[in-house]
């Protein structure tokens, strides 16, 4: 078989220019790309943090005040007189509690899909994956009937067994595609070795899948977070969630924006801390199972 002589012929420094000039073309653009993408993100959080730092008459005037004398009398007024930190602790307790009991009972039950042949399984996981879809103010009403009956309304157990509508389902199909790229041969050797099926999902499959697990709950927790209407009609004044308090800002002379401004952005520090303290467990588990060899 002939080779053409052409195909292994060495490139002209011409081309090798215009390569690298569109090697450079394409890197600069990537680059110009991701610092647009990152602007368009940060632009709503930095516009609300700089809104906390304004007074009322700055906030509300017709025309943009680009340059100003930052006050922290926001600030102070959330931190110190709207109790703030009672708050924090209230979706402390509530999203934890919550992801808690949906990563105890999801975790299982998505190892169960994966392993075990139930009858109508898919039938089942889909079901299960409509209560994730559906929006919560289809809920809303029919919970909020529940926990009356059970004397529930004005605890915390309104809002985390709230949470677990939406979380529990999310949990349940994300870890069973962790478990699914888990290999079946796993479990058949530590059964070999004598491990009951339970011990096998402790012992031998669920320390494989723990980045997923720590990756499946930073999302609960982020969800359950920033939940807002559940923590405003199933709680009371003593169990709110900070997400929930923005409404007391709106009072009948207008609403205290600077205030809401700053309630918003002291929330979010808490769950972006999270995120930053855990970011490598967090990119290690959403690549789970994306490279096998």
């Amino acid at each position: 078989m002939s080779v053409n002589a052409q195909t292994f012929a060495p490139i002209s420094s011409g081309r090798k220019a215009a390569i690298l000039r569109s090697r450079r073309l394409v890197t600069w653009l990537s680059y110009l790309l991701t610092a647009l993408l990152v602007a368009l993100f940060l632009f709503p959080w930095l516009w609300v943090l700089s809104l906390g730092f304004k007074t009322r008459a700055e906030i509300m005037s017709p025309n943009i005040v680009w340059f100003w004398t930052p006050t922290l009398n926001n600030y102070i007024e959330v931190l110190i007189n709207k109790g703030y930190w009672r708050l924090i602790i209230n979706s402390l307790i509530v999203a934890v509690s919550a992801v808690a009991l949906c990563i105890i009972i999801g975790v299982p039950t998505a190892y169960a899909f994966s392993r075990f042949p139930i009858p109508g399984k898919e039938s089942w996981f889909y079901m299960i994956l409509t209560f994730r879809m559906a929006p919560a103010v289809v809920l809303a009403l029919p919970l909020y009937v529940l926990f009356a009956r059970a004397k529930l309304l004005g605890t915390f157990g309104a809002p985390i067994l709230a949470h677990c509508t939406f979380t529990l389902p999310f949990v349940i199909w994300l870890m069973r595609s962790f478990f699914d790229d888990i290999p079946k041969e796993i479990d058949a050797a530590a059964m070999t070795d004598g491990y009951s099926r339970w011990e096998t999902f402790l012992y031998a499959v669920l320390p494989l899948v723990k980045s997923g697990i720590v990756a499946v709950a930073l999302f609960s927790i982020i969800f359950s977070w920033n939940e807002f209407l559940y923590g405003l009609i199933l709680t009371s004044d003593a169990t709110r969630p900070v997400a929930s308090q923005i409404p007391s800002l709106i009072r009948p002379h207008g609403t205290l924006w600077g205030e809401v401004c700053a309630l918003a952005t002291t929330a979010s520090l808490p769950v972006a801390f999270l995120i930053f303290a855990l970011q490598r467990q967090l990119v290690r588990g959403l690549s789970f199972g994306a490279i096998k060899g």
